[in-house]
């Protein structure tokens, strides 16, 4: 999928732990937007199969784009949490905590 710069779940316009029949009910409104798209259609069909296994949506989750900033409604457990899982997860990515709006 990186092939394009897109995740698996951008390709098929879903967030990041959609269930399988959610990948699913994606992947067929995509192809009938995309009848005469063959490149997308392709495109289409790497997403769900990406997503349906589960080594390559671990990978999909990681190539997926964290949101621009955390809500401001954001709790101090939300944001421990999220630290806890990035440090597992990618211990070189930032602190999630910097992604919050600057607070005046």
């Amino acid at each position: 999928m990186s092939m394009f710069g897109d995740s698996a779940y951008e390709v098929l316009g879903l967030e990041v732990g959609a269930s399988r029949a959610d990948v699913q009910a994606a992947y067929n409104r995509g192809l009938k937007a995309a009848q005469r798209d063959r490149e997308l259609r392709d495109r289409l069909s790497l997403a769900r199969n990406a997503l349906s296994r589960p080594r390559e949506r671990q990978v999909a989750e990681l190539l997926t784009p964290l949101p621009g900033a955390l809500p401001s409604n954001a709790s101090s457990e939300l944001l421990a949490e999220a630290r806890r899982h990035m440090s597992h997860v990618a211990p070189l990515m930032p602190d999630p905590a910097s992604f919050a709006p600057p607070t005046d």
